[in-house]
């Protein structure tokens, strides 16, 4: 694997482990709630604050193909 496809790759999972992490502190305050026997946010909310996470699982599973995608001509 070449220098640039290492440098790509980890690119791209530090910016999945970004969104993941982002999306895991936008649900703290919901799972307090919850465990406190309060109610929660409506369900669009709770949907919107998981998008970040469903993308940064993505983007970290197809990191390996995307990043020798972006490098390809580079080798």
């Amino acid at each position: 694997m070449s220098p640039y496809t290492k440098a790509a790759l980890s690119a791209i999972r530090l910016i999945a482990a970004g969104f993941i992490i982002s999306s895991l502190v936008w649900y703290c305050p919901d799972l307090i709630a919850w465990l406190a026997q309060h109610p929660t946010g409506h369900l669009v909310m709770l949907f919107f604050k998981a998008v970040p996470f469903v993308a940064g699982v993505l983007l970290f599973w197809k990191s390996d193909d995307l990043a020798k995608w972006l490098t390809k001509d580079l080798d």
